[in-house]
């Protein structure tokens, strides 16, 4: 039986050019995108900058800087309200510069023992490259006697129809121990092809509406195809 995801949070980011300092919980209320209690609780903690805007507001997240901004929930049932938080910001922005968006989401996991732990790392990343280069005993071994261990790895595939890639990472995990592991998927969509001619917050709204349960669905079969493979 595969492994329980023990944690997941999914994010939606734009790339473009945003003014941070208008991104205050109270810009929120007055454009109707939370609530006022949410955005009251959130204004106490909030930091605002010409060049950062960064706050919780209950189960939403949210960072701004000049080049990107980010919206992300690490609660499983809000998926689809950040979701429709994120299509209201750029609708609301619709003229703003976004070049790019991504979709994304981060599970972790628990690895049934420190053998299979070890037993994926070697299936992402085999070891007989790495493994004459740390032969030497000043190298410490590790359960199983090699010395060399996984940490990151990305894969990368380009979607056939758009412009538009996916990415996994997987390595071990910070928030799970032990022997938990991280997967995180990235949908990135390209929608500027120049410095000049670029795309705006209506046409990042387009495509959230366009791509988004497509995109969730590949999330979801590749996560549940990556838990399958773990050696349990």
């Amino acid at each position: 039986m595969p492994p329980a995801i023990e944690a997941i949070g999914f994010n939606i980011v734009f790339a473009g050019t945003f003014n941070p300092a208008i991104f205050h919980p109270e810009w929120f209320v007055r454009k109707q995108l939370l609530p006022e209690s949410a955005a009251e609780a959130a204004s106490e903690q909030t930091l605002t900058t010409p060049d950062l805007s960064a706050f919780t507001a209950d189960w939403l997240s949210v960072q701004v800087t000049k080049t990107q901004a980010l919206v992300s929930t690490v609660d499983e049932a809000r998926a689809v309200d950040l979701r429709d938080v994120a299509h209201s910001i750029v609708s609301v922005l619709s003229e703003t510069p976004v070049d790019a968006v991504g979709i994304n989401t981060d599970v972790h996991f628990r690895a049934p023992s420190e053998e299979s732990w070890h037993s994926l790392g070697d299936q992402l990343v085999p070891k007989d490259f790495w493994a004459p280069m740390f032969q030497k005993e000043i190298w410490r071994e590790r359960s199983g006697g090699l010395r060399v261990g996984t940490r990151t790895v990305t894969v990368e595939a380009w979607r056939e129809e758009m412009n538009a890639y996916l990415r996994i990472e997987a390595g071990p995990s910070v928030r799970i121990t032990p022997h938990g592991v991280y997967i995180g998927i990235n949908a990135h969509f390209q929608l500027s092809t120049n410095a000049v001619d670029r795309s705006n917050g209506y046409e990042a709204a387009v495509l959230l509406d366009e791509q988004w349960e497509s995109t969730r669905v590949i999330e979801t079969d590749l996560i549940a195809d990556f838990l399958r493979s773990v050696d349990t």
